[in-house]
């Protein structure tokens, strides 16, 4: 096999850990690990069969989609998971419920969609339900208006099949400290489903990552975290090390060449950088191909492993599909030296939220992005 042109490492251990870190920031509440988008970009069955052995009886796997679902239960066929999205036509309801899934009502014409299919399948063995309704509180993108809620709560309340029922909402600003949205919307949780017939009895969700690390009134009974699993931060400006996170993804290549570039030259498409004295000029083997954001500025970080040191490197020119461009002055590099685009390696960390604030992104579009061409190790 060819050598790897650029590759990422999967830390399983940090990802057990940040897991971990969850639970300690919200104490005997339920976990819904969020592994949607193949677990962030991090390779779904690798990271289900990682977490496994601290997914605990009443915890659950979190999806979008429900070929995301079918995918997953080949990797985790004793565990409880949630399509986030669910079903969205009659033969997808049947699959859901068939399969055993968790799935979100967030919508009138999903309950429509159940009213059909179990008047269709009357007098059989009555299916066991896991439904999560989802109730909008101001993201305003998917969940039942107040004005549907009672009614459709009340029918599922009346169905009397057997299952959970979960209810939920998500923030819109969680990740901004004390921002007034994301206190209207709890405030609007609490007024919404205290109007519910019985709903004292349900569990309520309402925090992802950001709601679990600073809205600890929004835990309710279970909490949903995806972002910092992957050991970025789920809050604005900060990194994931601030809430004792760990990276899971070092995402490395090689540097291919060094080219002397004389005062005044230009680097790259476009030309624009502008070499002010002669400047060694290290080529790497990754780009935009492979998932590094093509509108990194210049400037932006990478650490180069040269002479037994780590040495920080900025980035000089644009980002071309196959390469990327960096200013090696006053480090000793040398051509096959490796090469830390984010994560952890030798004792250093480049945090993934660091080059998303460079790229004007967030980590969570870097890890997404990660393309195939990059080799996965764990």
């Amino acid at each position: 096999m060819a050598e790897a042109h650029s590759w990422a490492h999967i830390d399983t251990d940090a990802l057990r850990h940040n897991l971990e870190r969850a639970r300690l920031s919200a104490p005997g509440r339920r976990v819904c690990a969020v592994i949607k988008a193949n677990a962030y970009g991090h390779g779904v069955h690798t990271v289900a069969r990682a977490l496994q052995p601290v997914i605990q009886a009443d915890d659950l796997f979190a999806v979008a989609t429900l070929d995301e679902a079918l995918t997953l239960r080949h990797t985790a066929s004793t565990e409880a998971i949630l399509v986030l999205r669910g079903p969205l036509t009659e033969d997808e309801l049947a699959l859901v419920v068939h399969g055993g899934f968790h799935w979100v009502m967030h919508s009138r014409y999903q309950a429509e969609l159940l009213k059909n299919w179990l008047q269709i399948h009357t007098g059989r063995v009555p299916p066991t339900l896991n439904i999560w309704l989802k109730i909008n509180t101001g993201m305003n993108r998917l969940g039942l208006p107040s004005e549907d809620l009672h009614d459709i709560w009340c029918w599922l309340q009346s169905l009397k099949l057997p299952g959970e029922r979960v209810l939920m909402s998500h923030f819109a600003t969680a990740d901004e400290h004390e921002h007034v949205l994301a206190h209207q919307q709890q405030t609007r949780f609490a007024e919404l489903v205290k109007g519910l017939p019985d709903a004292e009895r349900c569990p309520r969700s309402l925090s992802a990552s950001a709601g679990i690390v600073s809205w600890p009134q929004a835990h309710h009974d279970i909490v949903r975290p995806g972002i910092m699993l992957y050991g970025a931060s789920p809050m604005a400006d900060t990194d994931g090390s601030h809430y004792n996170l760990k990276p899971v993804m070092s995402l490395k290549a090689r540097l291919l060449t060094i080219n002397q570039v004389k005062a005044g030259d230009s680097v790259g498409y476009g030309a624009t950088y502008h070499c002010e004295e002669d400047t060694p000029v290290g080529v790497i083997g990754i780009g935009y191909g492979d998932g590094y954001p093509r509108h990194a500025p210049s400037g932006t970080p990478v650490l180069i492993h040269a002479h037994g040191k780590v040495w920080e490197a900025p980035l000089a020119g644009r980002v071309s599909m196959d390469m990327l461009t960096v200013d090696l002055r006053g480090i000793p590099a040398s051509h096959g030296d490796e090469v830390l685009l984010w994560g952890q390696s030798w004792g250093s960390e480049l945090p993934a939220d660091r080059i998303a604030r460079y790229a004007g992104t967030i980590a969570y579009e870097l890890f997404c992005q990660v393309t195939s061409r990059v080799r996965f190790y764990s």
